[in-house]
């Protein structure tokens, strides 16, 4: 097993309560690909939040569970104050060719120069200023739609992270697609996170525009199911994503805070 401590995660990149778990898991997949001087890339990651990751040092443990000669399983844990915080089982293997089969399932939307600024509150949420984000579907949070999805383009202001460090955090970006089909704002963080990769995003250049569509499968009172794509501007897919989201209402009268429809966007 190898153990590396790592610098605090720079509140700039706080969501609810902690670091955006995306961010979370690109430290382990960074972590994971440490260990493995090779041919090998980034296939898969499994992640599982235990408790928000504060701006304190970090521990990252990880050991090789198998490796053969096309793949390998590794198994990260990051700790804070000697606690687990987030768990994650990454798989590597072997670069595929280039694609030769993909669903017809890009969104068809307007290029990024044509779409607004979704002009999304630092203030509250704050790693959003880490993004350029332009809307480029017709759904906004809040504002007062009936289908649980939105599309945008995100381009990465941060330029230190590897192609699939960037899917990561990409696709956990958004916010909550509940988002779309609801005016109260709620927490809901992320419990489970997984992120599959295409053999088309080490061609991809993820510090330039990449489409993001969010969706949420089903909904309760206590949680939500989401699923997410992401895709290069030829419409190539990269990677896809699914999200096991913790629905958290404050206690009190109500349990949330209504959202005017022109919140979000700065209207």
């Amino acid at each position: 097993m190898s153990e590396t401590r790592v610098p605090p995660i720079e509140k700039s990149w706080w969501t609810w309560s902690g670091a955006l778990g995306g961010l979370v898991t690109a430290v382990q997949l960074r972590h994971a690909g440490e260990q493995l001087p090779g041919e090998l890339t980034p296939r898969s990651l499994h992640g599982s939040f235990l408790a928000p990751v504060k701006d304190l040092p970090l521990v990252v443990r990880t050991e090789v569970v198998r490796r053969s000669r096309a793949s390998a399983v590794l198994r990260s844990t990051v700790l804070q104050n000697d606690r687990p915080v987030a768990l994650a089982t990454s798989l590597f293997g072997t670069s595929g060719d280039k694609p030769t089969l993909q669903a017809p399932t890009v969104p068809v939307v307007p290029s990024p120069e044509d779409c607004p600024d979704a002009r999304f509150p630092a203030s509250m949420f704050p790693y959003t200023a880490h993004f350029e984000t332009r809307m480029a579907g017709k759904e906004r949070p809040f504002g007062g739609g009936t289908d649980p999805e939105m599309t945008a383009w995100l381009r990465l202001r941060d330029d230190d992270l590897s192609t699939a460090e960037a899917a990561l955090v990409l696709l956990d970006a958004m916010p909550p697609a509940i988002y779309a089909a609801t005016s109260e704002l709620v927490a809901v963080p992320t419990a489970e996170y997984s992120v599959h990769f295409t053999d088309g995003l080490p061609a991809a250049d993820l510090h330039d525009w990449a489409l993001v569509r969010v969706n949420t499968e089903q909904a309760s009172d206590s949680w939500a199911v989401e699923s997410s794509g992401l895709w290069s501007p030829d419409g190539t897919l990269l990677a896809v994503g699914r999200q096991t989201r913790q629905i958290l209402r404050p206690a009190g009268p109500g349990g949330a805070m209504k959202v005017p429809a022109t919140w979000w966007t700065g209207d």
